[in-house]
């Protein structure tokens, strides 16, 4: 198994260490280091000059239409407490919620577990205005998920993976380094060892999850982080997990505190 994926990335993983040493130059040093990153280097500065310039004008990123529905949502009227979201948050969201959304996995002792963004929202859904849950993997939710990411944008990740997230923490860093499928590859091999080299057509990013939902302009939709998930689960020819599941949420935790020192820059757009 592991000389069929020497061979697979042998084909499709050309060097690109010119972009690195450049990309090297507006890195941070991580707040933690994780193992084998020297530096931390936001994913847009693997992306082709035109995919960065469409995410960072918020007229031209083809995300923002989610934004602006997940804006008019957060003052709509659902449920049967007659509520809206800004009836408990306020009609924009202050600067607490940010901070709190940029902190996500998180533990929810409502939950009593450690939960992503968008169970956070259904939680509020279903107990708040009691409304019904949003499918994890709909569009009013993707909304919901890309407007609260946005009004949180320039915000640090923030990952609290003290107390009861720390054992979810070491869970999600077990994933990230464990070679799985038929090709044997693990998160690491791609976004530590190899990132700034070409995969195909793009360019290997250090896999930071701070630009998520992005929309995929090769896809023409929007992607959740946790979908980005099923698709490498699906390139390294393994077994793709449902969006919200325990592995994916121990996996979000690993990457975002591994980003630490990175500003949220969603909703991202992707070649």
């Amino acid at each position: 198994m592991q000389r069929v994926a020497v061979l697979f990335f042998a084909i499709f993983a050309i060097p690109a260490l010119a972009g690195v040493q450049a990309q090297a130059q507006s890195g941070v040093q991580p707040g933690e280091p994780p193992a084998s990153l020297q530096v931390i280097i936001p994913g847009e500065e693997f992306m082709p000059a035109a995919v960065r310039a469409k995410q960072t004008d918020d007229f031209d990123n083809p995300a923002f239409p989610f934004v602006q529905g997940g804006e008019a949502a957060w003052g709509k009227i659902e449920g049967a407490a007659g509520k809206a979201c800004k009836d408990c948050h306020g009609a924009a969201p202050d600067q607490r919620l940010k901070a709190a959304v940029a902190g996500y996995p998180k533990f929810s002792h409502a939950a009593g577990s450690v939960i992503a963004l968008p169970a956070r929202i259904n939680l509020c859904r279903e107990n708040a205005l009691r409304a019904p849950a949003l499918p994890m993997d709909s569009d009013p939710m993707m909304a919901m998920t890309a407007y609260l990411r946005w009004v949180a944008r320039g915000l640090p990740a923030a990952a609290d993976a003290k107390g009861p997230a720390e054992e979810v923490l070491d869970k999600g860093k077990q994933l990230y380094f464990k070679k799985i499928g038929l090709l044997q590859y693990s998160c690491a091999n791609c976004h530590n060892q190899n990132f700034g080299q070409k995969f195909g057509g793009e360019t290997l990013s250090q896999g930071h999850a701070v630009a998520y939902p992005v929309f995929s302009v090769g896809e023409k939709r929007m992607i959740s982080l946790h979908e980005r998930f099923r698709m490498c689960n699906r390139l390294a020819r393994a077994e793709p997990q449902a969006e919200g599941s325990p592995d994916y949420v121990a996996l979000e935790l690993y990457l975002n505190w591994r980003s630490k020192g990175l500003p949220i820059t969603a909703p991202g757009v992707r070649p």
